[in-house]
């Protein structure tokens, strides 16, 4: 199977080409700065010279609050983007895994969110993804598989999990809002998850997030704990805050959490916790030591 990877140097895409590397698989992962998925030609190009039978789009604009004074940029990388590589794709005839976001959903229902829940994003970023989707599936309609995820973390690049590692580390107090739900997902996983799924002729909409639900706030006490608690981090306090106090641009859903029961059936076993992810994730980089 040829695979046709976008996005092969953030931290899904860095975890995927580290397990196709083991396998019998033929991937081209290009290089951002030589293929830019925003550029239609280079897309166009890759794709003919390439012929994959599947692409697999990793690649996003991810800076939630940047997205909110940079509208174009986002939707250039995250909308027009994966339209540009749906249309080269279907001129070939071959398939697409394309990554989106629980943060197409304004997190208003209560509960953990389904497949055909309705979307309603609460910020540019969420707008952009939404925008991905619908171009992706509307070009594709065969051949095309949304993946949505949550919360995304892993070790490599920038994440919530490295930024509190860090913030433990040099303060005394972090703030972290509790108000506020969703489910965590290593990015381990999740690519073990993307290889099955391009094993499999799965295509529409599927939810792939870490198993339960958390707030950001019980997330941050879990890493805490893990990677050490008060042993580790002497005299740092680790207190809940509500979305009021903390401001940020992007306004963000209450509720996000990602119900994976259509994935479980696809691919055959059950997601892993939020909580395994986590460990997974700091024995990776060294800091799982409870």
């Amino acid at each position: 199977m040829k695979i046709l990877l976008f996005g092969g140097s953030g931290q899904l895409g860095r975890e995927l080409k580290k397990r196709f590397a083991s396998l019998r698989f033929e991937v081209v992962s290009p290089v951002a700065s030589e293929v830019s998925i925003e550029d239609k030609e280079q897309v166009e190009f890759l794709v003919e010279k390439i012929k994959p039978d599947i692409a697999v789009n990793c690649a996003a604009y991810t800076r939630v609050d940047d997205a909110e004074s940079h509208r174009e940029r986002a939707f250039k990388v995250n909308a027009e983007g994966p339209a540009h590589l749906a249309q080269s794709l279907a001129k070939i005839k071959a398939r697409l895994i394309h990554i989106s976001t629980d943060y197409v959903f304004d997190g208003t229902l209560g509960r953990a969110l389904k497949e055909s829940d309705p979307t309603y994003p609460l910020n540019v970023y969420g707008e952009s993804k939404l925008a991905g989707e619908k171009a992706v599936l509307e070009t594709l309609p065969d051949s095309a598989l949304v993946v949505r995820t949550s919360s995304l973390h892993g070790q490599f690049g920038q994440n919530f999990v490295h930024t509190m590692l860090s913030l433990f580390e040099s303060r005394d107090e972090v703030l972290v809002v509790e108000d506020q739900l969703m489910s965590p997902t290593w990015a381990g996983w999740l690519a073990e998850v993307l290889i099955d799924l391009c094993r499999v002729n799965s295509t529409g909409v599927l939810h792939a997030s870490g198993g339960g639900m958390v707030s950001w706030y019980d997330f941050a006490r879990e890493i805490y704990q893990i990677s050490g608690g008060a042993e580790t981090y002497t005299n740092l306090r680790v207190r809940p805050t509500s979305e009021s106090e903390f401001k940020r641009p992007a306004k963000r859903p209450k509720n996000s959490a990602l119900d994976s029961s259509n994935l479980e059936k696809v691919i055959g076993r059950s997601v892993i916790s939020w909580q395994e992810g986590l460990r997974f994730h700091l024995n990776d980089i060294g800091k799982c030591v409870a």
